[in-house]
């Protein structure tokens, strides 16, 4: 058993440190592919059954696994080699494991409900300037970085159907108009004037 347990501590704590260490921007946290939570839309409503459903889908994310291994590990690695009894060892590992799992679970569905991982309203964005960095020509879309607060987000955008102009270059400033389906409709930044 104790080689499990140091291939789950090895895998899992490897990963976790990509998470940590990689650093910046780069998605090869934990979530690589981990956010793979399944949004599983159930239509079972009309039993009343879909939350569950919902709520144990994404219970079982690559996120939950990964720290379930690590903790796993950890715990069946420390308690063999103090010389513990086999099936204490496992029962108390898979129940630390599952506990490390519940609670990163709670606690990314804690951000998720919080001011800090939530993009502004869309009227908070109408009006306000961005810059372009992946041009826009036409109805092909484009990007744009739009500042609202502190943080900047990035936003799929088209060009409003009375911007007046049908191109925009990387590195322009626009301005949102509105946001329609998700995308940023955007226009020169005289348009408002």
């Amino acid at each position: 058993m104790l080689t499990l347990y140091l291939v789950c501590l090895l895998l899992g704590g490897l990963l976790i440190a990509v998470s940590i260490f990689g650093g910046g921007d780069a998605d090869v946290d934990v979530d690589a592919g981990a956010d793979t939570d399944l949004d599983v839309e159930a239509d079972v409503d009309a039993e009343g059954g879909g939350e569950g459903v919902t709520a144990a889908a994404r219970f079982l994310s690559m996120r939950n696994l990964v720290f379930f291994m690590a903790f796993f590990g950890l715990t069946g690695t420390l308690l063999t080699l103090l010389q513990a009894n086999h099936l204490a060892t496992l029962l108390t590992s898979f129940g630390l494991g599952a506990f490390a799992a519940y609670a990163v679970q709670r606690l990314m569905d804690y951000l998720r409900s919080s001011q800090s991982g939530a993009l502004p309203s869309t009227s908070a964005l109408a009006g306000a300037e961005a810059r372009v960095v992946v041009g826009l020509a036409g109805k092909r879309p484009g990007k744009i970085d739009v500042v609202a607060g502190d943080r900047t987000h990035q936003l799929v955008a088209r060009m409003h159907e009375g911007a007046g102009v049908d191109h925009v270059e990387v590195g322009d400033t626009v301005v949102v108009v509105r946001i329609q389906d998700g995308i940023a409709l955007v226009a020169e930044k005289t348009y408002l004037v």
